[in-house]
């Protein structure tokens, strides 16, 4: 598979008599090396829950995001919330053998508790170099491949359920209104649904989202008198709003530009919650195929 971007070496950490400790391995992600356990038994991270837990890594300790994923919320049962930004002490009183973060606060201090693995965002674009890269970090390579066997398979059944229920030329699109009442426009990599709605379903993103979000950054800011512009057949859009009173969302779907979309006129818009769409590990991904299947079945059921 496409694993470009981490390469496990042979040689490990030394132990006190200078000889390689075979209890160790390098591996190299990004150009930068790290020493990792062979087998890590009590892990920790700000940020990779779900992609440690889709390989059955023994997460011990998450970062508060992952606690918001309703997909991981069984998993999470006895994992103990370390902060943001990560909590040393915290963190040393769960005695970690590997430590996993996305971000750099208190690295230094980090990686005198136990080996600590930076990855930063965007190092693997698709649940399949995610899973493989998260597989050879903790040493699970089968049980990474039998979340890919189960996660094709499951694409390629949801694929034939909407098959011929979805016109071979529609477009969908992804929307996000914040409480700043700040709109944007998300690809395939952004969370979102983007992986389950563009990569496991293949649908199709208008040309314009294609070109400009895809093709660049992922995400593009609109100002509402163009969304027509980057409008798509489906359209399903997310509120963010951490007081969770979505002013800025009941303005947008008031507006005159909104109702006047295709998608909504047609009964092919949905308001998305954010919590269920915006993770994008592997776990979260697979379940996103389901909803995006559910809600295209009732869009076409009541059109």
């Amino acid at each position: 598979m496409m694993m470009g971007f981490l390469i496990l070496a042979s040689c490990g950490n030394e132990s006190v008599d200078g000889s390689p400790d075979e209890a160790y391995r390098t591996i190299n992600i990004e150009g930068e090396d790290f020493q990792v356990p062979n087998e890590p038994e009590r892990i920790v991270t700000d940020f990779y829950a779900g992609e440690l837990l889709t390989v059955e890594a023994n997460v011990v300790g998450a970062g508060p995001i992952a606690f918001d994923n309703p997909f991981l919320e069984e998993e999470l049962e006895g994992v103990e919330d370390i902060g943001d930004p990560p909590n040393v002490e915290k963190i040393l009183e769960l005695d970690p053998d590997l430590i996993v973060v996305m971000y750099d606060e208190n690295l230094e201090q980090l990686e005198e508790i136990a080996p600590t693995v930076q990855i930063p965002y965007n190092t693997a674009t698709n649940v399949e170099d995610m899973t493989e890269m998260f597989g050879d970090i903790v040493g699970a390579e089968e049980e990474a491949q039998a979340f890919l066997n189960d996660y094709h398979d499951r694409a390629k059944e949801a694929r034939e359920e909407i098959e011929g229920l979805v016109p071979a030329d529609a477009t969908f699109g992804l929307y996000e209104i914040t409480n700043d009442n700040e709109l944007y426009v998300f690809g395939k990599n952004f969370g979102r649904g983007g992986q389950a709605l563009y990569n496991a379903l293949n649908l199709e993103a208008p040309e314009i989202i294609e070109e400009e979000v895809m093709e660049e950054e992922d995400v593009l800011m609109l100002s509402q008198e163009v969304v027509p512009e980057y409008a798509a057949d489906y359209m399903f859009l997310t509120s963010y709003d951490p007081q969770n009173q979505h002013q800025a969302k009941d303005q947008l779907e008031g507006s005159s530009v909104w109702e006047g979309l295709d998608a909504v006129q047609n009964d092919r818009y949905r308001l998305n919650d954010y919590d269920t769409f915006y993770p994008y590990d592997p776990i979260s991904v697979y379940h996103q195929i389901d909803l995006f299947v559910d809600i295209i079945k009732e869009m076409e059921k009541e059109g």
